[in-house]
């Protein structure tokens, strides 16, 4: 027979905020916007985000939340268009990946057979490790030639930084290099013979149907192209969005940060690596991690990085942050889904692991165990510059706020939402930089949990990194 007791606990565990119907918990979706809303309560969240998820050529999730213009109201929707910074580089990577379908292109063959107008420096390099970000070719620097203008072509963009030297011998070192795209581009234009937006255009935008896809034209944007925003520093303001008056104009690094998109868009690009559009073995070569000459692996393909899930689901994504924007997309090639997230603001610092906390609704099954309602004074292990740190703090489990608060009647006081996953032991904590894993566990009177906070490339998977937070302390059930 049943246990009455266990049906009606059952039952007051779908009980969700007043916000949303009791069978919320049983969709996905729902659970997703109540993740994405409750963060966007926080300070210092962007005013607009757009969320789409692709699963086995499908969308089953496309949603806009905020607003694309704070004076207008008018609200971010599936359509609206946002910045999509170095997520630009891997957009530039799938035309890498076609022209090398081609035989057009040699990864390892030297980037000056494909740009000879390039200054020669004191190392040769190849177009793998230019993609790679082991060239050597230096990330933005004061030696930097940047005008606040638009340049009609790559080469002329190439004046940016061409004349500055090498920063090591290629392969040596690993070296982020928003530049090393533009230089990329113009490999692509020496292979193809087109232009890079034209060659991008035929063979990828055009294909995939990526119609929201396009360089960000500052002069004359798009009617769904959102308004741009930061966040003000001082003043009784502080915190507050504010609409960017002079946003730069990126036409100097189209493949490395300057296109703007839809996730929506972004989740058809990923799903050419899954679908065959690209062929497996290329979208092998795309994928895997280059290694630097010592034989270290650097955690980086060809633009993509490697990366797993909270649960070991391997990962390939890129991320992105510039004036106005952040965002990614993450592609879980096993289980065919691609995940896209687009913000227009520099925050949600921890946007992978909010991309993969929301992919992972659609990914595991419903598997709830009874949480019990009640209290904890807890000791918190805090993570603090590769460090722990003691400090103290409540767990407050009532079913319908439930919340971690840390240094709780101080001015340090930190309130940290949480929401049960129905996933066995899992939480979603909503923190200003992003929505984290949290595990807890509960025996007899004991509670204990910890909370991650991974990056990408992820070089070890996270379940053995360093907790962000780690807690533990004496439960008072109040069932």
């Amino acid at each position: 027979m049943f246990d009455k007791r266990l049906i009606v606990l059952s039952f007051l565990f779908l009980i969700w905020n007043n916000t949303y119907a009791q069978d919320s918990f049983k969709q996905p979706k729902n659970l997703a916007k109540v993740m994405i809303e409750k963060l966007m309560d926080l300070p210092n969240t962007p005013p607009g985000m757009s969320i789409a998820i692709r699963h086995k050529g499908k969308i089953i999730f496309a949603e806009g939340f905020g607003y694309a213009n704070l004076k207008t109201k008018k609200q971010v929707t599936p359509n609206t268009q946002f910045r999509a910074a170095s997520v630009s580089k891997v957009i530039a990577a799938t035309a890498l990946a076609k022209l090398i379908q081609e035989n057009k292109l040699d990864l390892d063959k030297s980037v000056h057979s494909y740009v000879p107008m390039f200054p020669k420096k004191k190392y040769s390099f190849n177009t793998r490790q230019l993609a790679g970000h082991i060239a050597g070719i230096p990330h933005y620097s004061h030696k930097d030639k940047i005008e606040q203008r638009f340049y009609t072509s790559v080469e002329e963009a190439l004046g940016v930084f061409a004349h500055i030297e090498l920063l090591h011998e290629p392969g040596l070192k690993y070296q982020y290099s928003t530049h090393g795209y533009t230089l990329l581009s113009k490999v692509i234009e020496g292979a193809s013979n087109q232009s890079f937006l034209d060659y991008l255009n035929d063979k990828v935008l055009k294909p995939l149907s990526m119609q929201a896809t396009q360089p960000d034209f500052r002069s004359n944007p798009s009617i769904e192209m959102t308004e741009l925003y930061e966040f003000y520093k001082e003043g009784i303001n502080k915190g507050l969005p504010v609409k960017i008056s002079n946003p730069e104009d990126p036409s100097y690094k189209w493949a490395g940060g300057g296109m703007v998109s839809t996730p929506t868009d972004l989740t058809k690009m990923g799903d050419s690596y899954i679908n065959g559009f690209i062929k497996p073995s290329i979208v092998k070569t795309m994928f895997e991690s280059q290694k630097l000459s010592s034989g270290k692996k650097t955690g980086v393909g060809i633009g993509w990085r490697e990366n797993w899930d909270i649960d070991g689901r391997r990962i390939h994504e890129h991320a992105g942050a510039m004036g106005g924007t952040r965002s990614v997309i993450s592609i879980f090639p096993d289980e065919k889904l691609t995940i896209s997230i687009m913000a227009n603001a520099q925050r949600i610092w921890a946007i992978e692991e909010t991309a993969h906390m929301i992919a992972l609704l659609f990914l595991a099954p419903t598997t709830p165990i009874i949480q019990p309602k009640g209290k904890a004074e807890v000791i918190l292990k805090v993570k603090n510059k590769g460090k722990e740190i003691d400090k103290k703090g409540i767990l407050i489990l009532d079913g319908e706020n439930d919340r971690l608060i840390i240094e709780p009647n101080t001015d340090n006081m930190k309130i940290y939402p949480l929401i049960y996953l129905q996933i066995k032991n899992k939480y979603a904590l909503i923190h200003p930089h992003g929505i984290l894993n949290t595990a807890i566990d509960f025996n007899n009177n004991t509670i204990s949990g910890k909370t991650m906070y991974y990056r990408s490339p992820g070089l070890v998977k996270p379940s053995q990194d360093l907790p962000l937070f780690r807690f533990s302390g004496s439960f008072t059930n109040e069932n």
